[in-house]
């Protein structure tokens, strides 16, 4: 084909248009010269997994010798996706990293490492995924750490998906739980009031909610400690059967909403925390919060004395 204009050649650019060699002058868009795309696989080349043989980029059938070389190469890489190669120093570094991304002080970051190490001398692989004994071993150091080490379990699975590593809250918690025996340190489960003061220095965070303490008539501090304690006398009032099978962290933070609302009406006061705002600033669900203050929390009150002191 010829140029238009000029009545050059012309050449295909690779998006399926056609431009000519001397003006350039671009033709209209035709899907005969659009550029063939390969299916790339993550072993990085253009050989694709069929059913149930490897094929090249042709579609042509490997060799057996090929098929049973890429076959070892894909069970390589898997094995190297969930964390089933062992690699000490890779793991030393992993362990590091998600220490440093949860802010975690330095001696639970050393308390971890020399406890995967024991571990590793002892069983070498109890899980068969060297990623699970990690995150076992972080989740075991950041409940003996207790309030040093506010992480949620969501928060700890999450930076370990960030490394690559392929785990689930769900299974990380069933691993700790039912693999305990070799954990050697209290296993203290975290209760809800560990993490009231989380949620309360979240809000003092807020620029929003200083002012709305200030223009209601309270003072910063004496509200977020009155606060605080509200907070910790609901979760104390809420019986074993409403607590199980709920996120500590969403429990408190609902307590601490509930406090809010109880500390105001004590003063005759309008409402400081909104629900929307409160869960923005917080980072939990709307429709969780308002799921929480209608079930578990419904007939719950702070004992008398409390609300007689905060008033």
């Amino acid at each position: 084909m010829n140029c238009d204009e000029c009545k050059s050649v012309l050449v295909p650019d690779g998006n399926g248009s056609l431009v000519c060699v001397e003006c350039g002058l671009v033709h209209a868009y035709h899907d005969d010269y659009a550029q063939s795309v390969g299916r790339k696989q993550r072993l990085g080349s253009l050989i694709t997994k069929g059913t149930p043989f490897f094929t090249d980029s042709s579609e042509m059938r490997l060799s057996p010798e090929i098929q049973a070389k890429y076959a070892r190469l894909k069970r390589l890489q898997e094995s190297a996706y969930n964390g089933s190669c062992f690699d000490l120093f890779q793991f030393h570094r992993d362990l590091e990293s998600i220490a440093r991304e949860l802010s975690l002080p330095g001696d639970a970051t050393d308390t971890a490492l020399r406890f995967f190490d024991e571990l590793l001398s002892k069983f070498r692989n109890p899980y068969g995924n060297y990623g699970m004994l990690m995150a076992v071993c972080l989740a075991s150091v950041l409940r003996e750490f207790g309030d040093r080490t506010p992480v949620c379990l969501s928060e700890l699975v999450d930076a370990f998906r960030r490394r690559g590593y392929r785990l689930s809250v769900k299974v990380v918690a069933k691993n700790l739980s039912f693999h305990s025996s070799f954990i050697p340190f209290n296993k203290k489960f975290r209760k809800p009031e560990d993490y009231v003061g989380r949620v309360i220095e979240k809000l003092r965070a807020s620029a929003f909610i200083q002012v709305r303490i200030r223009l209601l008539g309270f003072e910063p501090e004496d509200y977020f400690e009155r606060l605080l304690i509200l907070s910790k006398s609901l979760l104390s009032k809420l019986p074993p059967p409403r607590r199980s099978g709920k996120n500590p962290y969403l429990l408190a933070a609902s307590a601490v909403f509930m406090a809010n609302a109880t500390l105001a009406e004590s003063r005759s006061a309008e409402n400081i925390l909104t629900k929307s705002q409160f869960s923005k600033d917080i980072g939990i669900a709307e429709y969780t919060l308002r799921s929480h203050l209608s079930t578990v929390f419904t007939g719950v009150m702070p004992g008398s004395q409390t609300v007689a002191a905060e008033g």
